[in-house]
């Protein structure tokens, strides 16, 4: 059954996925140019502001998702029934708090974009941005269900009604009703009606979920405080690590600066959503694996922990020389040169990239094992590094450097996260999987210099870009098969591909 949902997650996955990558490219070109530069960037300053502010969430979807697979696993309905409806009632309290939170630092916005006359499109952006905030709030807590089921494709399916008709409206407002309120308004009215289709289907396929009366007593009764005090921090950590970038950028540089680091941002975006959805069927599985005893007792949880670290790496290690090989030359054919930004700040960028993707595997272990107390202060140095190194490095090396800054941090949330891992679950691997980073390091750099230099010989315009994509698709495959495909990991993950391949061929 996990496989099964596993290959469904991906199928629907991909397909929508696909879709809302063009849709959204199409998009982000006609916003830059249907509208003042500084408009986009007030934006992605301010969606960055509410990924802060979510930390008023106190990490609770997080503890209650990891707490969730125990009790599916054990079919306990009424500890599912409990957590479910405190999960609502307190995204509830959450959403109205962060609204709160959203008005008092309204106050700051000046200080973030010194120099501009005009604060209406600010404030007005902000306001719709809080609007959109109370619709997640108190409709997205459904969802949690589906992902710790493993069934995230159904709303993946609704979604993608829901978005294709977003981009839609808003290309026709860029085109014809250059409108930054109307732009903004439409995305919160489809997003709210998405999740209320989620609610709807909720309440079908879900019939043996009720929500129950629970009180104060019944969340301290349930465990969780003593979870959420320490997932507190990395909440905090997470929520400052993920929102600097553009806030220190808005504050140094400007709106504009901004802009250009989002549009960036929007094509890794879309990547991070598909690689996301696909990576999120694994990471249910996971939490399954992880509360299987007899995967435990046989050896095959730590097999597939080694197999799924691999794939991790081969997944990140080819995005990270996709996005050094073909970002600037991509800019080039959708936004111009005058949307390009340095070289030195695309290699930070991937840097970062392959951090994030080359350990995901390993995080989302690291998410339903709990002991959120032992990397605390691994996500603390964290944001104060990014925070600090990011005012330093701006004032030398630009907005490259701000990104530099991002990479370093980013390194020390992988080190506290592998730290629980390795101490609670492939417990003596320690050793062995900072031996596997190091070789993965070494062959990654290899990777991204032999690419380069052979797509320097490509020329420009759309064959160019083409001879670069397959250079940069095919050499990173092949030279990871050389030096890692004799392993036993690699021979377990071609073993689970032919498994995979043959349930796709039967159910086809």
């Amino acid at each position: 059954m996990r496989t099964r949902r596993t290959i469904i997650n991906t199928a629907y996955t991909l397909g929508s996925s696909l879709v809302l990558l063009v849709l959204g490219l199409i998009t982000r070109k006609l916003f830059v140019g249907a509208f003042e530069l500084s408009i986009p960037g007030y934006a992605a300053t301010i969606e960055k502001m509410f990924s802060f502010f979510s930390v008023a969430e106190f990490g609770v979807g997080g503890v209650i998702s990891y707490r969730l697979y125990a009790q599916i696993a054990a079919k306990n309905i009424e500890q599912i029934s409990k957590y479910m409806s405190l999960y609502k009632w307190i995204y509830r309290l959450i959403g109205i708090a962060i609204c709160l939170i959203a008005g008092v630092a309204a106050f700051f916005l000046p200080w973030m974009n010194p120099g501009v006359a005009d604060m209406t499109p600010v404030y007005t952006i902000y306001g719709l941005q809080i609007l959109s905030t109370i619709s997640s709030y108190f409709l997205v807590t459904r969802r949690l269900m589906y992902t710790c089921t493993q069934q995230g494709y159904l709303c993946t399916r609704m979604d993608l009604c829901f978005n294709v008709a977003t981009y839609l409206a808003r290309i026709a407002i860029s085109l014809w009703w250059p409108n930054y309120i109307l732009y903004f308004g439409v995305t919160i009215l489809f997003n709210t009606l998405a999740n209320v289709a989620v609610a709807v289907r909720y309440k079908k396929d879900f019939p043996e979920v009720a929500d129950v009366k629970v009180t104060f007593a019944d969340f301290r009764a349930l465990g969780l405080f003593h979870d959420l005090r320490y997932y507190l921090v990395h909440r905090l950590s997470n929520a400052v690590y993920g929102s600097s970038d553009y806030i220190v950028g808005s504050r140094m540089r400007g709106a504009g600066s901004v802009t250009y680091m989002s549009n960036y941002a929007t094509v890794s975006d879309s990547i991070t959503n598909i690689g996301n959805k696909l990576l999120d069927s694994f990471a249910a599985a996971i939490g399954n694996i992880v509360y299987d005893k007899d995967a435990e007792a046989d050896g095959h949880a730590r097999q597939v922990f080694w197999s799924m670290d691999l794939f991790s790496y081969g997944f990140g290690s080819a995005v990270a020389v996709a996005y050094f090989c073909l970002f600037q030359p991509f800019m080039l054919l959708w936004m111009g040169p005058k949307m390009l930004l340095p070289l030195s700040y695309v290699f930070f960028f991937c840097l970062n990239e392959y951090v994030g993707w080359n350990h995901r595997m390993l995080g989302s272990y690291r998410a339903v094992l709990g002991h959120f107390e032992e990397d605390q202060w691994f996500m603390v140095a964290s944001a104060i590094s990014n925070i600090v190194l990011s005012f330093l490095l701006i004032y030398r090396f630009g907005l490259p450097g701000i990104v530099a800054a991002t990479v370093f941090a980013h390194c020390l949330m992988w080190v506290g996260r592998a730290r629980v891992v390795c101490r609670h679950y492939i417990k003596g691997g320690g050793g062995h999987y900072l031996a596997i980073q190091l070789l993965h390091l070494v062959t990654l750099f290899g990777e991204m210099a032999l690419c380069s230099w052979l797509c320097g010989f490509m020329g420009g315009g759309l064959l160019g870009f083409a001879g670069r994509l397959v250079v940069a698709g095919v050499l990173p495959s092949a030279i990871n098969l050389a030096v890692y495909g004799w392993m036993p990991d690699a021979a377990y993950l071609r073993g689970y591909a032919k498994r995979l391949a043959a349930k796709i061929t039967k159910k086809g």
